[in-house]
């Protein structure tokens, strides 16, 4: 299964969504982004969405927005948003926004790399 914005693989209730942008800015449409986000969980019955974002560099406070919404729902439904393999770029952005504890992340907290705590 792929999007635009993502290569998805189901196994079960677990969705592993690896992000296919080094970019997500308002040019690459969030709203759309969110939209294929939560379309997942509702359609695919999803409790799990280990989000892959290796390849992200850059995002913006939309797609963050789009992140703690997806994170919200899941959390009322007993469910759980991993956000997985974050390259320092990222880490340091959720850091700045103090979300890196937030989220769950394959990062223990605590743990962050250096300088990005």
């Amino acid at each position: 299964m792929e999007s635009r914005f993502f290569r998805i693989a189901l196994d079960g209730d677990v969705a592993r969504v690896d992000v296919l942008r080094e970019r997500l800015t308002e040019e690459d449409n969030v709203e759309e982004f969110g939209q294929e986000l939560i379309s997942l969980v509702e359609k695919q019955k999803v409790t799990k969405v280990i989000l892959g974002m290796d390849r992200v560099k850059y995002f913006t406070s939309s797609v963050i927005g789009k992140l703690i919404m997806l994170h919200r729902r899941m959390g009322r439904s007993d469910g759980e948003l991993v956000l997985a393999r974050l390259r320092p770029e990222a880490e340091e952005i959720l850091s700045t926004s103090q979300l890196l504890t937030y989220f769950h992340t394959d990062v223990p907290p605590g743990e962050a790399k250096p300088g990005l705590a």
